[in-house]
């Protein structure tokens, strides 16, 4: 099943660079429209409050926060935030970027697994991911956690095994969810070094874990010296854990989580054509590989095309055992979770795709090299026609932020027409009570001097408030019982703004509290 002959033959490495390189600014340019058009998730807005507390240098270590998640990506974001200002464009160009650099690692890992063809073949199919395209600008931890993890496993693949290692535990700083691919980094590394036994000397297992599990945990040692520095019990670790409710075993939910998952990951295309040929024909390339290989074993397969089999194998279990864990544990079930996935089924997709291919080759064309050159453009033509009239829609419809995936904010949409409003009203003796968009306020209202007080319930509101304070209620909730109880105070609330969805729906409506007249509050007791 090996594709080198589909990637090589009349291919110039100009070619190559040429498609490496429009499939990274493809990954750049596609998700500009939702970086201006899509307003924070309640979590980017709270990742990037805690970088303005580092930025700024008012909180450089996060003390006296209750901090779930470990610091790399925090302090990277910092920097953006303190070199570009307090802006969402600046939150979100770390995993902008680090969606960029994916797709080459993509490519480069593809190259060095199963040759060329597959190499830049998964390479744009990744660029082009609904996934991809609606996760690179937001200013959630995913993407970056994903581009570390491609890169341990791109050094894994060469057998080095320190730098894997190395990889990974950044990968580990960025998000806790990259301890779950340890696992994969591993077993690519033990075929890394025996495919480069040259260059590392050794194939000892024992040797290689040892190694790969020092560099890991040293990567980390700042992680665990910053978490002692914040002197602060319980640490992330254990916090993301309180916060999460804890890890349980369900096996009751488990069917339903299952089936959440998958469904999720049908959008890795959104194309209902390509979902079926790889569920139809991952089982197939598996198979043939597997077989080729067991009635093949006195070397009439080459070393080369053994490895490539092992590797759809480790990929495939991979990502099975990847699914099974996060639907038998207790996991919501999340569109995030599964942006590390993307990659990988995008190279076992092309797999899929070459498979015919590869069997036409072994079968014929290596009997007939003549005809050779004519069909590798046959077939590179089919493909391209494949991947356009599958993904043209998806992809357009990904731009236009039309599926559930990141940020899908379209409920705050207009928020930045209250902050505009707020900014320009400014007053140090104002209280803004919030009780949902707590976290959006304080990223958005950075260094505006309002008084943030959360009202737990509408009798707490009606007595902390006052005539002048300010209260914002998104329209998804009903501000009926915080009125009912501010009128037993004898107030009420008079709208100053009220923000818009592009579609012209009200998004959020910003309220003045004031004193009822005696005429209302007599009716208001009626």
């Amino acid at each position: 099943m090996a594709t080198a002959g589909l990637s090589q033959g009349g291919t110039t490495r100009w070619w190559l660079s040429l498609g490496v390189g429009l499939a990274m600014l493809s990954a750049v340019l596609l998700p500009l429209p939702l970086l201006a058009s899509q307003r924070f998730h309640h979590d980017e807005a709270l990742y990037a409050t805690w970088a303005l507390q580092i930025a700024s240098g008012k909180n450089p270590l996060l003390t006296q926060i209750p901090i779930d998640k470990p610091p790399l990506f925090l302090y990277v974001v910092a920097g953006f935030l303190g070199w570009l200002g307090p802006t969402e464009t600046a939150a979100r160009l770390p995993s902008l970027l680090a969606t960029c650099l994916t797709v080459g690692l993509v490519f480069w890992l593809g190259k060095k697994m199963y040759g060329y063809g597959v190499g830049l073949l998964a390479a744009w199919l990744v660029a082009l991911s609904p996934f991809t395209i609606m996760f690179a600008p937001t200013a959630f931890t995913d993407p970056m956690l994903v581009t570390l993890v491609l890169a341990g496993c791109l050094a894994a693949v060469h057998g080095r095994t320190v730098w894997a290692g190395l990889f990974l535990g950044l990968a580990i700083a960025t998000k806790q969810q990259g301890v779950f691919f340890v696992p994969l980094a591993f077993a690519l590394l033990i075929l890394g070094v025996r495919s480069n036994a040259g260059d590392q000397g050794s194939n000892n297992a024992h040797y290689v874990w040892r190694n790969f599990l020092l560099a890991t945990t040293l990567s980390l040692l700042p992680v665990f010296l910053w978490d002692l520095a914040r002197n602060q019990s319980p640490g992330f670790w254990q916090l993301s854990v309180i916060n999460y409710g804890g890890l349980e075993t369900t096996t009751a939910d488990f069917g339903e989580r299952w089936q959440g998952f998958i469904h999720l990951l049908g959008y890795a295309t959104a194309s209902p054509i390509l979902n079926t040929i790889f569920g139809a024909g991952l089982p197939l390339t598996l198979v043939s590989g597997a077989y080729q290989i067991m009635n093949h074993q006195n070397s009439s397969v080459p070393g080369r095309q053994r490895f490539e089999v092992y590797y759809d194998w480790i990929l495939s279990l991979f990502t099975v055992t990847f699914l099974l864990v996060h639907s038998l544990l207790s996991f919501q079930v999340w569109d995030r979770y599964l942006l590390g996935l993307i990659p990988i089924l995008a190279l076992l997709l092309v797999r899929v795709l070459l498979l015919p291919w590869s069997i036409l080759k072994h079968s014929w064309l290596d009997y007939q090299p003549q005809y050779l050159p004519t069909a590798r453009l046959i077939v590179v033509l089919a493909l391209i026609g494949l991947l356009t009239l599958t993904l043209a829609h998806p992809v357009q419809d990904a731009v236009n932020g039309r599926y559930p995936l990141g940020s899908n904010s379209r409920a705050l949409s207009g928020i930045e027409q209250i902050v505009a409003y707020l900014q320009g009203q400014t007053n140090a003796d104002t209280t803004l009570y919030h009780h949902w968009l707590g976290t959006h306020w304080r990223f958005y209202l950075w260094d505006y001097p309002y008084d943030l007080q959360y009202w737990l319930s509408p009798e707490y509101l009606a007595s902390r408030a006052k005539p002048g304070h300010l209260i914002a209620f998104p329209a998804w909730r009903s501000d009926t019982e915080a009125r009912l109880a501010l009128a037993q105070a004898g107030l009420a609330l008079r709208e100053l703004a009220r923000a818009y969805t592009p579609g012209g729906n009200p998004s959020i409506v910003l309220y003045q509290i004031v004193e009822v007249d005696g005429k209302e509050q007599e009716s208001g007791k009626n």
